[in-house]
């Protein structure tokens, strides 16, 4: 059950932190030759014994694991809570539709805050009643579009356009500017993205309207004429918070690096109140750690299976907390 003080979650952070695995330890995993050296020395660092790749990918299954729970059991405010797991209930939910169509069973994610077998049963018996109203009209409208025919790219855009208003619900009568702050930017990074690659694929600003999520200040019409003509990006984030961390790569149109970016941005928003005795946010940290951490090592591991070199996967890679 959830505890009622934000220190016992803090107090529980503090002891696990000592785990992370650090800048410094990622450059050494970059810097391994092989898998097999990868797999050392991540033994080495405690964070598990490993042997091949498909180990290593269950050992960030765990470790995410773990988190999530830690999460669960120790939030002070599920409202807030809630939209830092919400995504893995959103891809569970595009799995579900998607193996649907194929007539198959995918694996589903337990990080989210549903039950991911029950999730299952909704979209395949086509009840949603128990689903938060975004989802459930998500839903409704996806399996009226598809009667014929999947849309995969219309499944990802209706369930991530419902899991933006169901956080924009969530943290309506939240006061914490910090996490007020990071949905807005969240969301704006999204939107952001959607306009340049429709502009990279020619396909428009109709096309990119119909992406757009809710829950950031950046206006639709303006985001439209980006993705008429991407080099008006910068011009419409100058004002924003963000928009010195992400100039460069914004200015190049560069979406992998914008992406980078915004990441590095919203984990930063977190670092001034890292050390709060008595606020949630060091709770939130710890995820946002251990799913950075998770996402380095399986990138750094499968760089190594490719035989990417090491600067390289360095120079991928998001800043670690």
């Amino acid at each position: 059950m959830p505890q009622c003080s934000p220190a016992y979650a803090v107090g529980r952070v503090r002891a696990l932190e000592g785990t992370l695995i650090g800048k410094s330890a990622v450059e050494r995993l970059a810097a391994c030759e092989s898998i097999e050296e990868m797999c050392r020395a991540l033994s080495e660092s405690g964070w598990g014994d490993a042997k091949s790749r498909k180990d290593i990918d269950a050992l960030c299954d765990e470790h995410m694991k773990r988190a999530c729970k830690l999460v669960k059991d120790t939030t002070s405010d599920e409202r807030i809570t809630d939209c830092f797991l919400i995504g893995y209930d959103a891809l569970n939910l595009k799995t579900i539709f998607k193996s649907r169509a194929l007539d198959t069973q995918a694996p589903l994610s337990e990080l989210g805050i549903f039950d991911p077998e029950k999730l299952r049963r909704d979209v395949e018996e086509r009840s949603y009643s128990d689903l938060p109203k975004p989802f459930a009209e998500a839903m409704r409208l996806i399996d009226r579009q598809s009667a014929m025919s999947l849309d995969p790219l219309f499944v990802d855009s209706e369930i991530d356009k419902a899991m933006y208003r169901f956080i924009a619900e969530r943290i309506a009568p939240v006061k914490d500017e910090t996490i007020r702050l990071y949905f807005t930017c969240k969301a704006e990074f999204v939107n952001l993205l959607i306009a340049l690659r429709s502009g990279a694929m020619k396909r428009g600003a109709a096309f990119a309207r119909k992406l757009f999520v809710e829950g950031g200040t950046l206006s639709f019409d303006m985001l439209e004429k980006v993705a008429e003509e991407p080099e008006r990006a910068y011009d419409l984030i100058r004002l924003r918070p963000y928009a010195d961390k992400l100039a460069k790569s914004v200015k190049a149109i560069d979406t992998g690096a914008i992406e980078r970016a915004a990441d590095d941005y919203l984990l930063d928003l977190m670092r001034p109140e890292r050390y709060a005795p008595t606020s949630i946010i060091p709770l939130l940290g710890y995820l946002l750690a251990r799913s950075r951490e998770a996402m380095a090592i399986r990138l750094i591991a499968a760089a190594k299976m490719a035989g990417t070199p090491g600067e390289k996967v360095i120079s991928r890679l998001r800043a670690m907390y």
